[in-house]
């Protein structure tokens, strides 16, 4: 009897990071169900759009992933804001914003599809950042204490799921610029990065998949960075 193929759900599969990691599941055995707000992505076994910012949006991603698959083998948190401000700029609707999909989200996604993740004894795989998960950056206060509550939510949840389920994490650091940064930033940038260069969404997607199938492994925050968290804070 052939085995069952295994189904990932992939939250901001839409653009950028997110959709990488997708791809990559998808071309080694996963099907798909690739979550999106605005950027319908092709080519997967489902498009589901929620607004996972929203307090139902993570619940009504559920229902729509149940309505497709009656099995989840791995959760990939990716959706995300980024979101640079100071702090003079920050308000209490910019605190929110960050904190409302970048932490909240994913545990209330977590809760939603638990019953499906530890009948196929599955994994959650949360995308954090090197800013504001592993070090501060100036300029980021709400987004990296949105990203540094997801990694305390990673930790958390690896204790309290275990052993059906397993929850870790990715933290990855300069792998795809943002499209607003100029040549010279990214030149200063890319000059910290012990390893001489940026990284790829391929890096994370490939960290993300083995996480995924590394049975031993939970409560683990994995960097990305070229060894970027090494070399002193406050950068962005």
């Amino acid at each position: 009897m052939a085995r069952p193929r295994k189904v990932a759900l992939v939250t901001g599969a839409g653009v950028r990071v997110g959709a990488a990691i997708a791809r990559h599941l998808a071309t080694h055995g996963y099907a798909v169900a690739a979550h999106y707000r605005s950027h319908r992505p092709r080519g997967f076994a489902a498009a589901l759009q929620a607004d996972l910012a929203a307090p139902q949006g993570p619940d009504a991603l559920a229902r729509a992933f149940r309505a497709h698959f009656d099995r989840l083998d791995l959760l990939v948190n990716g959706a995300a804001g980024f979101d640079e401000r100071t702090l003079q700029a920050t308000d209490a609707a910019a605190w929110d914003a960050q904190l409302d999909l970048n932490a909240r989200a994913p545990l209330l996604l977590t809760r939603a599809l638990l019953p499906l993740l530890r009948r196929a004894r599955g994994s959650v795989v949360n995308v954090v950042d090197v800013g504001g998960g592993l070090v501060p950056w100036r300029g980021f206060a709400a987004y990296s204490a949105s990203k540094a509550a997801l990694v305390r939510i990673t930790e958390c949840l690896a204790l309290e799921l275990a052993p059906k389920v397993r929850v870790n994490a990715v933290a990855p650091g300069t792998v795809l610029w943002p499209d607003r940064y100029p040549a010279a930033r990214r030149r200063q940038l890319a000059a910290r990065i012990p390893l001489g260069r940026a990284g790829t969404p391929g890096d994370v997607a490939e960290a993300v998949r083995f996480l995924a199938e590394a049975p031993y492994v939970t409560g683990a925050i994995l960097p990305l960075d070229g060894g970027r968290h090494l070399s002193g804070r406050g950068g962005g």
